[in-house]
């Protein structure tokens, strides 16, 4: 049973769980499990605590033989592209990512940039519990030297998109008070890309908007779009790859929808499977139908549909978060790779965003987030999993069990009870073809959820 890792990496507060003691610690059973003479890429946000889990971090990586390249203040897609570049064992950032602002985190990926999966997570914490790292003598210690990863990141970005069909388009950026501000105007001024940026400062605290680009926050996005007359506008998260897209009359977008766009885009370039996420919208599941391609379901989180991928030679893969991975590039969400492959499939279809949305299938999906105290929650999805099943006894189809419990009712309406691996919190979705179902169906999951937590919390 893994014990420090989530859905995605190990999260937690510098003051309690990734303490600097705890992160010299984390560093050294790393040096381990990369193996000595190895050679990682470290790359942080810009959090205050992100440089003091870093620093110390590295302290064990070093103390245990590693030699580290440190890419300092980078985005999570440029460190990656870096570790391709540059002939890197792999890689480890120090992010928060779309949480909240006192939370961080250390993402833990290989060579070939997916992240670590479950089998070699609960490798490294193996190492880490039973204290098997090594302390190297003087004259073994690693080396560490500092990188520059813009420009590897600005180049391959580049040559993955056509530029004669996105020259001259014109883009709005909530960078969310993010570190990829910089990193994302190198991109798109080299792309010939105009942009306007919006919250575009590194602030720890996220006082423009919070690092989880939603529907909900990036209504001035919208605004901002559909005034400056831009072909997209584009909110992104806090280490820089989800990508939340609104269409030029400045409607906002979950990621479900633009992930079937680029479904629709990659299976035309002749991609046959799609990765989707449990949580995913059916939008995917019809368009990658209709198209002659095939869904494979994955887990929620990078991991787990990286690992996905890779097994069934996927060429792309979808979150509905906002994450959109090409097995061409590497294999975690890049925002502005999606930026700018949404601006070419528009040149291609010689269309709008929005007048491509619109030839979608219909569906409905709601969602919610419930606090949750982890060790909770198993319990609690094994209640209100009851709960709903007992409700929809004769309307359901199917129960999916892949990651949470999703129930599937005859109509294809389905509301997917599910933990977060990220947050104490615990996600309700439900999705119908009809919008008063999907908000009953969310009601009734949420009320199960609520319940369920109640009396757990008695017992």
């Amino acid at each position: 049973m893994v014990k420090l890792f989530g859905t995605s990496g190990i999260r937690g507060l510098v003051s309690k769980k990734i303490t600097p003691e705890f992160s010299v610690k984390l560093g050294l059973s790393a040096a381990k499990y990369y193996g000595p003479g190895s050679r990682v890429i470290v790359g942080f946000d810009h959090r205050l605590q992100a440089r003091v889990v870093a620093k110390a971090f590295i302290a064990g990586l070093l103390a245990g033989g590693v030699n580290v390249l440190n890419a300092e203040v980078a985005p999570t897609p440029a460190v990656l592209y870096a570790v391709r570049d540059l002939k890197a064992d792999g890689a480890v950032i120090i992010t928060g990512s779309h949480t909240i602002p006192e939370i961080i985190g250390l993402l833990f990926f290989k060579e070939n940039t997916a992240e670590f999966s479950r089998c070699e997570e609960e490798g490294l914490e193996k190492i880490f519990f039973d204290g098997r790292y090594e302390r190297m003598p003087w004259n073994r210690l690693g080396r560490e030297e500092n990188i520059d990863v813009s420009e590897i990141y600005c180049e391959n970005v580049l040559k993955r998109v056509n530029i004669s069909k996105v020259s001259g388009r014109k883009v709005v950026v909530d960078v969310g008070n993010s570190c990829a501000g910089r990193f994302l105007r190198n991109i798109f001024y080299n792309a010939d890309v105009e942009v306007i940026t919006v919250n575009d400062y590194p602030d720890p605290f996220f006082r423009g908007r919070d690092p989880f680009p939603r529907t909900d926050n990036l209504q001035l996005l919208g605004r901002i779009t559909n005034a400056s007359g831009a072909d997209i506008g584009v909110g992104i998260d806090g280490d820089g790859d989800r990508a939340l897209f609104c269409d030029e009359k400045g409607s906002v977008y979950w990621g479900d929808v633009s992930g079937a766009i680029f479904a629709m885009q990659s299976l035309e370039r002749g991609i046959k499977k799609i990765v989707v996420t449990i949580n995913t919208s059916h939008i995917v599941y019809s368009v990658v139908n209709d198209h002659g391609g095939e869904v494979v379901f994955s887990r929620v989180g990078p991991p787990a549909i990286a690992d996905t991928m890779i097994r069934n030679n996927a060429g792309y893969g979808i979150e509905e978060s906002g994450k959109y991975l090409w097995a061409d590039a590497i294999y975690y969400g890049d925002a502005a790779l999606a930026t700018l492959r949404m601006l070419e499939f528009l040149e291609e279809k010689g269309e709008s965003l929005s007048s491509l949305i619109a030839r979608l299938p219909k569906f409905h999906m709601k969602k919610v987030a419930i606090k949750c105290p982890d060790e909770l929650k198993k319990l609690v999805l094994e209640l209100s999993a009851q709960k709903v099943k007992e409700l929809f006894w004769d309307e359901v189809q199917e129960v999916v069990t892949i990651d949470g419990v999703k129930i599937v009712l005859k109509d294809g309406s389905w509301v997917l009870l599910r933990p977060s691996g990220t947050e104490p919190v615990f996600r309700v979705f439900s999705e119908s073809r009809l919008e008063e179902k999907a908000n009953e169906l969310l009601k009734i999951g949420e009320k199960a959820v609520l319940e369920a937590i109640s009396k757990v919390e008695k017992k």
